[in-house]
């Protein structure tokens, strides 16, 4: 009999669209990352490098040998790693990762984790090919095992690796490995997706499924049934739950927009099909598994960070990559766009364990907080303010190509902009959610986990403000 797994629940969702399936020929990539609660994501860009020979890079447990020379990245993270969960290089190659439940037994000695080789990757290749490569052999090299003292699930990372014209899904268990171009519309969940139709595959993979009994003699495995689990229990339902619905919206025909993907990473099915699904519980507590992540529901995680990346090869350099990045779950939130210059608003990379009234990261994860009290009254506040305001950036966005000499300085400034004003807005929006919040009924079942999670991570507020009465 199996041992029961002792894993917490995970809910990211990565997305990418092909040149052939995107409205203006470009490829767009989106990806939420879900993270436990209280867990900040800060933005960082990370400058090319050189590297003396002999060179190590510390990662989150292991210490590696460096490459000579790192591309420069945009890469978000979890703020206790040296790892991505997604991130774009200077030269257009964009990865983002999903935890997944193998079927094998986790190595005991000390190893990357899933985070580190994406960003590992980033850093060092100039295509998506060339990640393939990077990222396979580091795997069979040092494996994903992380810390051994603590890795408590039969835990590895799969990948969706794009650049300006290829992109592949990545699979991973343990040291081995598989992975398949991508034509049209790809997605990832936390669950394996392959079957015997990969391109590329580790050596010795073959021989060594079939010598451990997850596959018959053959020249060709599949790739999802020799690595997953046999038995499905509930963790993994939910994956499969959301892998669904991302293949119903990715599927449906219209072609891609930067616009689409957003709404694709702010999802929470049609407002008949929630309410006949899920009767009794609002957004914010719901127990059906959806694409934006909310920590009253039913994985446990938050959408910690998000990100639209459009690859544009055939545009000004400055234009070639657009990131457009989100803090806290997207329905609540805002994408404000950065170039391929070199820089980010440095304020983005401000984002520790405590609360902080000045993070970026912060200030969307309180106001994330307050409107799940009552979502229903107090998302369209956030939506009313926020959804304009991106529209207005998009067009902004096209209007600075447009006028574009070569000077990247009016790019800068309106990266900063946009990133002030972001802040101004979630700021207003918390303040009026604080103002109603005395007449407005408190969804009771998000109220014991706001009081943890603010005692958690040490943010203020005021008791009576919530329930009318004293703490």
């Amino acid at each position: 009999m199996r041992r029961k797994r002792n894993a917490p629940a995970r809910s990211c969702s990565t997305l990418v669209a092909m040149p052939e399936s995107t409205q203006d020929g470009t490829v767009i990539f989106g990806k939420n990352s879900d993270r436990p609660v209280n867990e900040p994501q800060p933005l960082q860009y990370y400058p090319p490098a050189d590297h003396a020979e002999g060179s190590m890079v510390k990662c989150t447990y292991i210490t590696i040998p460096q490459a000579a020379h790192t591309y420069g990245c945009i890469g978000s993270r979890p703020y206790n790693l040296f790892g991505f969960e997604h991130g774009v290089n200077e030269h257009g190659v964009v990865i983002g990762n999903e935890q997944v439940t193998s079927r094998e037994t986790p190595e005991r000695q000390w190893g990357l984790i899933g985070m580190d080789l994406l960003r590992l990757a980033l850093e060092r290749a100039r295509t998506a090919g060339e990640a393939v490569e990077v990222i396979a052999e580091l795997l069979e090299t040092y494996g994903s095992g992380g810390d051994p003292t603590i890795r408590l699930q039969y835990c590895n990372a799969n990948y969706i690796i794009a650049d300006y014209k290829e992109a592949y899904i990545f699979e991973s268990c343990n040291r081995l490995w598989a992975a398949k171009k991508i034509h049209g519309t790809a997605h990832i969940g936390n669950i394996y997706d392959l079957g015997d139709d990969y391109d590329l595959i580790g050596e010795n993979v073959v021989d060594t499924v079939v010598k451990r009994g997850w596959a018959g003699p053959a020249k060709r495995i599949n790739i999802s049934e020799a690595f997953s689990l046999s038995d499905l229990d509930y963790e993994d339902a939910e994956a499969y739950f959301r892998y669904l619905r991302q293949e119903e919206l990715m599927t449906a025909g219209q072609p891609f927009t930067v616009q689409r993907m957003m709404s694709i990473l702010r999802d929470h099915y049609e407002p008949k099909l929630r309410s006949a699904l899920n009767p009794i519980f609002d957004i914010a507590t719901s127990k059906i598994p959806t694409i934006c992540s909310h920590p009253g529901g039913v994985s446990g995680c938050a959408s910690a960070a998000s990100v639209v990346c459009e690859l544009r090869p055939s545009a000004p350099e400055p234009f070639r990559i657009l990131y457009w990045g989100s803090m806290a779950p997207p329905c609540s939130s805002v994408f404000t766009p950065k170039f391929n210059i070199g820089w980010i608003p440095k304020q983005l990379a401000a984002a520790g364990a405590r609360f902080d009234e000045n993070s970026p990261w912060w200030i969307f994860t309180r106001l994330e907080r307050y409107i799940e009290l009552s979502y229903q009254d107090f998302a369209p506040l956030a939506q009313e303010a926020f959804r304009p305001f991106e529209e207005e950036l998009i067009a902004a966005v096209k209007e600075a190509e447009k006028d574009y000499d070569g000077d990247i300085e009016p790019l800068r400034r309106l990266s900063q902009e946009a990133f002030e004003r972001s802040l101004d807005l979630a700021r207003t929006v918390t303040g009026r959610i604080l103002a109603q919040l005395p007449r407005t009924r408190v969804n009771y079942l998000q109220l014991d986990y706001f009081r943890e999670v603010a005692e958690t991570c040490a943010m203020p507020y005021e008791e009576t403000l919530i329930t009318g009465k004293e703490a």
